[in-house]
């Protein structure tokens, strides 16, 4: 018995070390990664998030194509990092800390290295707390009780993905480069800024064999409107899809990036979800192909939660008058009223999560909370190296849209109506954009910013 074990103890002990996950990453260039995929398409009779539209509809009977939460777990110990990828609209603060709680407990994670992202997909159910005044009535009590059922399925779904993707941990080769894609559209302007920019990290396999995907863009999931009232996973879904045909036994995770202002355009049916999604999937596959930038860091992870201030909030009467109006601003004001009325006080900031992993100073990854517009990630890919800089939106927490300096000036949807929907008690303050692109630079490391852009090493 100790003969047979013996050699295997020596055996794992020596692919630890060439791994690096018993001391400084290792001139090989290997990296412990486990990837997981799992079917979260709902079992019960629950109400799809994304549109006021669907208010009179009832939960939907068609399942138009399965959706599914991703995991990507880079590293091991103390250098390990966990993206969750989740086809869903909008995701709750109070499910992340779950999830996260449940993760430190079982895996040893660090809070700060796990990151749960949502595609934004506008055909997905409900979660408990995610948006509250989509509908701008009063969910039924049965309703409510669906969505909180399905929440607590995903809840336990999450973890599960996690785990398989710490049991799936094998040595494996990380590279990334950028693309382009051109289907997002400045929904505000006819001419307005976008960013067509796709970045895409290659995770390869000993045996050179594609074992994951990940790879995110900025714009909305919203090729489908609200009147198909079905679960899909929208153009990201299908760009996951297509990349797991393209590559068996791949995992693909998608995310999105700061386009809360962009749409897919053309939009309206299933044939132009599935042109988008293919689009992009082949324009991920033509950068596989390539030699890409190698990543051979372990990451180090950052979270740092900071505070928005509101504007200065409505008068009890001005919340009256409102309250006298149709639609979803008489029922967000009677809502604040009520609350009002039983020594509730409105809050005056935001809390809102910023994210980084910087893999040495060969490549930051951020991930920024809420709706954010397309003005954050030109803003800090032009201050700080873009070289270098992947930015993230819609993680760890959707409170709502985080508007510009820019779009708060010119008003609209995403500076103002959009926040209602999401019971916030007012719009945000423009010193909002400074606070997060501050704390983006203290987050990163130095070596990232503009400044150290000439000194910093070169990928390679």
């Amino acid at each position: 018995m100790k003969s047979s074990v013996f050699p295997r103890v020596i055996a794992w002990v020596l692919l630890l070390s060439l791994t690096g996950c018993l001391g400084p990453p290792s001139r090989t260039g290997l990296i412990p990664v486990g990837v997981a995929r799992v079917d979260i398409s709902p079992t019960n009779a629950v109400r799809l998030m994304g549109y006021a539209a669907r208010a009179q509809l009832a939960a939907p009977t068609s399942i138009l194509q399965r959706i599914h939460a991703r995991a990507l777990l880079i590293g091991s110990g103390q250098n390990a990092a966990l993206l969750l990828t989740i086809d869903n609209c909008i995701l709750p603060r109070a499910v992340t800390e779950e999830v996260r709680a449940r993760l430190v407990r079982r895996l040893a994670l660090a809070p700060e290295a796990i990151t749960l992202s949502v595609t934004h997909t506008h055909s997905a159910p409900c979660l408990k707390g995610a948006a509250p005044n989509i509908f701008a009535a009063d969910l039924t009590s049965d309703d409510v009780a669906q969505i909180a059922l399905y929440t607590d399925f995903l809840i336990g779904r999450l973890e599960e993905v996690a785990v398989a993707a710490m049991q799936d941990r094998r040595p494996a080769k990380l590279d990334w480069g950028q693309g382009t894609v051109g289907f997002a559209k400045n929904r505000r302007t006819a001419q307005g800024p976008v960013d067509h920019s796709l970045p895409v990290l290659r995770v390869t396999g000993v045996n050179g064999q594609i074992r994951a995907v990940f790879t995110s863009y900025a714009c909305h999931c919203t090729t489908l409107s609200g009147d198909l009232n079905g679960v899909h996973g929208d153009w990201a879904g299908v760009a996951a899809q297509a990349l797991e045909r393209d590559h068996p036994g791949c995992v693909a995770l998608v995310a999105i990036g700061t386009g809360a202002d962009a749409n897919p355009e053309p939009r309206g049916s299933i044939e132009w979800v599935n042109l988008h999604g293919e689009v992009l999937a082949r324009e991920a596959n033509r950068l596989l192909a390539l030699p890409l930038k190698s990543v051979t860091s372990k990451p180090a992870c950052r979270l740092k939660i900071i505070q928005l201030p509101f504007q200065p909030h409505f008068t009890r009467a001005q919340w009256q008058v409102r309250a006298k109006q149709l639609g979803i601003v008489g029922y967000h004001a009677r809502k604040w009223l009520a609350r009002l009325e039983q020594g509730t006080l409105l809050p005056n900031s935001l809390p809102y999560p910023i994210q980084t992993w910087s893999f040495g100073d060969q490549l930051a990854l951020v991930f920024l909370g809420g709706e954010v517009v397309v003005d954050y990630g030109l803003r800090l890919k032009h201050d700080l190296d873009s070289e270098r800089l992947w930015i993230n939106a819609y993680a760890n927490d959707v409170p709502c849209y985080i508007p510009s300096k820019r779009i708060l000036s010119e008003g609209g949807y995403e500076a103002e109506s959009s926040l209602w929907y999401y019971d916030q008690p007012q719009q945000l303050q423009p010193a909002s954009e400074e606070l997060i692109h501050a704390t983006v630079r203290e987050l990163l490391p130095p070596t990232f910013h503009v400044a150290s852009k000439k000194a910093a090493s070169p990928l390679h």
